[in-house]
């Protein structure tokens, strides 16, 4: 018994460590120093799904949408910088599918100056197929009480 209490403590010793080689994890990108924005997304999963499909079939690159397989009404978008980027050049996008049919969404990165590209995930969802974000229609928020930390 207490060969096993200390092989699984050895275990947990070194699976910490091997999280502190150097390699950010999506969960540390989750920290609030990482925060670059909230927003909120005038559609449901569907409709982001949809539009990603669309906009990666006409641009050629979109975000990735993965849904929480234990809460329906939680996903992400994973959106890298480089091609098989880890998450220190990943920018993450964390999904809530409110109840009046709306999504918030909270954008993170390790990164700093990617407010262009978080223009290009938000435009992919609302205007999907137009792939330079400036010649998209502006953004129509809808009516509450939502204020955003930061654009």
């Amino acid at each position: 018994m207490k060969k096993g209490i200390i092989i699984l403590a050895g275990l947990a010793a070194l699976a910490g460590c091997a999280a502190q080689n150097g390699q950010l994890r999506e969960d540390d990108l989750r920290r609030s120093v990482y925060l670059q924005s909230e927003r909120r997304i005038n559609t449901d999963f569907v409709g982001i799904q949809r539009a990603l499909f669309k906009h990666q079939a006409e641009c050629g690159k979109a975000a990735v949408f993965k849904m929480d397989e234990r809460q329906a009404s939680y996903g992400t978008l994973r959106y890298p910088l480089e091609e098989g980027a880890g998450w220190e050049k990943t920018i993450l996008v964390d999904l809530t599918l409110m109840q009046k049919g709306w999504v918030d969404a909270k954008v993170y990165s390790y990164q700093a100056g990617v407010q262009q590209q978080i223009k290009e995930i938000f435009t992919s969802i609302r205007a999907p197929g137009i792939c330079n974000p400036d010649e998209a229609p502006k953004e129509v928020q809808p009516d509450d009480d939502f204020k955003p930390v930061a654009q």
